[in-house]
């Protein structure tokens, strides 16, 4: 393997794309179920969505310059935090070549974060795949030159089949598509949730004009929840698929023998079909909102988000309480 000084880190150019797509498709996600994270066919748009301001590396050996064997995002986005807008660095797409793997890029690419973590006080947060071992297990030994990860709560994120219906009690609430007539509402229950530990923070001017951060999403795209004309609640249903894919690309040998009689056994009696489903929703665990889609027929993925940081523990700082958790943009 080269030697730390043999790569070189750099920021992520446009011609790059193609190389980070399959990087991107050569880096699965292991488990039980193995996926991938695709964003075909333009990586940087995806980027654009995760982050207001992404900032993409990828390493490579000086010697052989484009085939990429390591890459991460560290952009920034602006979130709520103790209901101040504050702008918050998220890691992720963090991912390593099977050629790259043995440390040495691993430490290339944390001297590049750690330098840009160099002001004092500063942290990132970051999400982790409960089964995606290999990085937990990096973030449970502590290596060298890493910063310290400290948990701070358990997401889980729900799949749920589509036509599905719950009987309702009448209780005066209406359910509608916003319009452009809304906009002021809407950026006003935007304003308000932004009392949430983590709640984006977010413009419907931007959205009106098609800014990059809502791409594929329109107004018409959010759902309000009328009582006697008056919105008291709003949820975004945003296809993503033009730009961001989740594919399953294996089953562990055990979930693959059974999958073919899971599936029967889902059309007589109801239940999931593996893999498809229709819609991602996502709350941390100790979100009351999470109750809502706890009576449906649903798959689940867990996952541990972490802040980071260098010289301390950012987590005695922020608020305690229900974390938000915008699985659209993970």
């Amino acid at each position: 393997m080269p030697d730390t000084h043999e790569i070189l880190v750099r920021p992520a150019r446009p011609e790059d794309n193609s190389a980070l797509l399959d990087l991107l498709r050569r880096t699965p996600q292991m488990g039980s179920v193995t996926l991938t994270f695709e964003r075909e066919p333009d990586f940087f748009s995806g980027a654009r969505v995760a982050c207001e301001v992404p900032r993409v590396l990828v390493a490579e050996r000086r010697e052989h310059p484009g085939r990429l064997l390591g890459m991460v995002d560290i952009g920034q986005r602006q979130q709520y935090l103790d209901g101040q807008p504050c702008t918050v660095s998220y890691l992720h797409d963090l991912r390593i070549a099977a050629e790259g793997r043995g440390g040495r890029v691993l430490a290339a690419l944390f001297r590049a974060i750690a330098t840009a973590m160099q002001a004092p006080g500063s942290w990132m947060e970051a999400v982790i795949l409960e089964d995606n071992l290999v990085p937990l297990g990096i973030v449970g030994r502590g290596r060298a030159g890493l910063p310290n990860f400290y948990p701070n709560g358990r997401i889980t994120t729900s799949l749920l089949p589509g036509r599905q219906s719950r009987s309702q009690t009448d209780s005066g609430l209406q359910i509608r598509a916003a319009s452009a007539a809304d906009a002021q509402q809407l950026q006003q229950l935007w304003q308000q949730a932004g009392s949430r530990q983590g709640f984006p923070v977010y413009q419907v001017q931007d959205l009106l004009e098609g800014s990059p951060y809502y791409q594929g999403l329109r107004i018409e795209d959010y759902w309000l929840a009328c009582i006697d004309q008056r919105v008291v609640g709003v949820v975004g249903v945003w296809d993503q698929k033009a730009f961001k894919q989740t594919r399953v690309a294996r089953y562990s040998p055990w979930l693959a023998a059974l999958r073919r009689p899971y599936n029967l056994y889902s059309q007589l009696f109801g239940g999931l079909h593996q893999p498809q489903q229709s819609l991602v929703c996502g709350f941390f665990d100790d979100d009351p909102l999470a109750q809502v889609v706890r009576p449906y027929r649903r798959q689940t993925l867990h996952s541990c988000h972490f802040l980071l940081s260098y010289d301390h523990d950012p987590r005695p700082a922020q608020a305690r309480g229900p974390r938000h958790v915008e699985i659209a943009r993970l």
